[in-house]
């Protein structure tokens, strides 16, 4: 079944890898409500067929960090994108991010500050 599945999405071999990465897991328990993860899988299957952008549109309230965490963890853990802008119009959305959502990312990421970009990271976090 699994291959008839693959089959009729297009999966190449070579995507496989990507698109079934699992979800970051920090022992909580807590997954994706069903609405993330569609648009979790849906951005993910966009990028590995050649999409180099995306455009989320989601309520207040309904999770947008932690699916945009999902989105990346896949990404960076598959290796599909080295490097990864989040941005944020606040300053404290910024910093909470930094240090609650994506603090799994730990040594990888940054905040860009004074208009510096440090090649050294791979995970970047800043306002637009």
């Amino acid at each position: 079944m699994w291959q008839k599945y693959q089959q009729w999405k297009g999966y190449q071999s070579q995507d496989l890898e990507t698109i079934t990465q699992d979800y970051y897991e920090d022992g909580s328990g807590k997954s994706p409500r069903y609405y993330q993860v569609h648009a979790i899988n849906k951005t993910v299957e966009a990028i590995v067929k050649g999409e180099q952008r995306a455009l989320l549109v989601i309520a207040t309230g309904t999770g947008k960090t932690y699916t945009a965490f999902q989105i990346i963890w896949r990404l960076w853990k598959a290796g599909i994108k080295k490097r990864i802008l989040f941005l944020a119009d606040r300053n404290i959305l910024v910093d909470q991010t930094k240090t609650n959502d994506f603090k799994p990312f730990g040594s990888a990421m940054t905040k860009i500050t004074g208009r510096k970009v440090d090649t050294y990271y791979e995970i970047f976090l800043s306002l637009y």
